[in-house]
């Protein structure tokens, strides 16, 4: 029995008619189409089944085009080749694409690689997260921490959500995933100084050296490492006493350069009191001191820089950092968890948390909030523990 065309995308062939429907053209540039088929009740006219199969048509289309998934049998990999191609480049920082390049090709291609994004569901990322083991500096095979988990979530929640955008997909998989919890790892041991240790931990530090004055300068102002390494002369003013955070040295591949701050809010006056004035007044002395010795000091701007010139490297600071603690009591210090004991000793000493958050140039109060919950919880404890004391005494 010949076909009977009925109209565009509609053919009859005897009492049943089949659809298609055109959705363009894949990565590959391969058409894509969906194609069904309906059969109209037997005891209808010709005319009235032509009409109902035209209406159903109009509902399959509208069903195609707003409900199915247009490219979901793309694969992961090719996925993330068109994130960094048509993404990466305009929407993030480059030391923030190289991260997220390094941390997919280590953590993610070898699970997800040649899965269809069809078939990346909730269920397969909670059951990578819960699976997948990372690899210490000495080599050992270990769960993901929950702080480590929701790293990886974010750049896989970023990834399909491109897909979305872009229609490859009609919705992201990363919702309602489980991830490990905070029991799996060590993140209850204690990451920030007491007030009673900050004397003993500052005394480590006595005596001039550019070391020395990184680390106190961290940890009096709370800024990030990348921003105090990003500081330039220009931004220091000892007339009014404010550091202007306009940069942070990023480092991609072993080149530094530098470039906007993490957040918009990340662009921030910081005030410095007189310790922190004094260090910088202190170590500029040093720094003038090493440009006469020099007959090539490559970046004189910079406040903080090597003992050549050249751009202060942060994974080096910090590798020095912990090597300095090895063996003290304070061998579990970071050098990030710096900033985090001052917004602990701000929070605790009663300082309101916009103003926190403004300090730590966080993009609004609601990431301090979530940060510092266990911070907060113990300070609204005092604060109610003083509002009973003043109203019993």
């Amino acid at each position: 029995m010949s076909d009977r065309k009925i109209d565009t995308g509609i053919i009859q062939r005897g009492n049943t008619y089949r659809f298609t429907v055109y959705l363009g053209y894949d990565t590959n540039h391969k058409q894509i189409r969906k194609t069904t088929t309906f059969t109209p009740p037997s005891n209808v006219t010709q005319r009235k089944a032509d009409k109902l199969a035209k209406e159903e048509y109009i509902h399959f289309k509208n069903k195609c085009k707003g409900l199915t998934a247009l490219n979901e049998n793309m694969r992961f990999n090719d996925l993330c080749d068109v994130y960094f191609k048509i993404y990466a480049p305009n929407r993030l920082k480059p030391i923030t694409i190289y991260n997220y390049h390094n941390m997919i090709k280590y953590h993610f291609i070898e699970y997800f690689g040649n899965k269809r994004l069809k078939d990346i569901t909730s269920g397969v990322i909670t059951d990578f997260f819960n699976k997948h083991k990372t690899t210490d500096k000495n080599g050992n095979k270990k769960a993901l921490t929950h702080s480590n988990a929701k790293k990886l979530y974010t750049i896989l929640q970023s990834v399909f959500t491109f897909a979305v955008s872009q229609n490859f997909i009609k919705k992201s998989p990363c919702r309602n995933i489980i991830l490990p919890s905070n029991k799996s790892d060590n993140e209850n041991n204690r990451k920030y100084l007491t007030e009673g240790e900050f004397a003993r931990f500052l005394k480590l530090f006595e005596g001039y050296s550019s070391f020395n004055t990184i680390i106190k300068v961290l940890l009096y102002t709370g800024m990030r490492s990348g921003e105090c390494l990003g500081l330039r002369w220009d931004d220091v003013d000892f007339k009014n006493n404010m550091i202007h955070i306009t940069h942070t040295l990023s480092d991609v591949g072993g080149k530094h350069f530098l470039t906007a701050p993490k957040t918009k809010g990340s662009n921030r006056y910081i005030y410095m009191n007189s310790t922190v004035r004094e260090l910088l007044k202190e170590h500029r002395k040093h720094q003038k001191e090493l440009q006469l010795a020099l007959t090539d000091f490559e970046h004189p701007e910079m406040v903080f820089t090597s003992a050549t010139g050249n751009y202060k490297d942060r994974s080096c600071l910090n590798t020095s950092f912990k090597r300095y603690l090895k063996n003290s009591e304070f061998d579990f210090l970071t050098l990030h968890a710096l900033r985090h004991c001052n917004a602990t000793l701000l929070l605790n000493s009663g300082v309101d948390l916009k103003v926190v958050s403004e300090h730590l140039g966080h993009s609004d109060i609601g990431v301090t909030a979530n940060i510092y919950a266990d911070v907060l919880s113990s300070t609204r404890i005092k604060t109610a523990q003083i509002i009973e004391f003043k109203l019993s005494s």
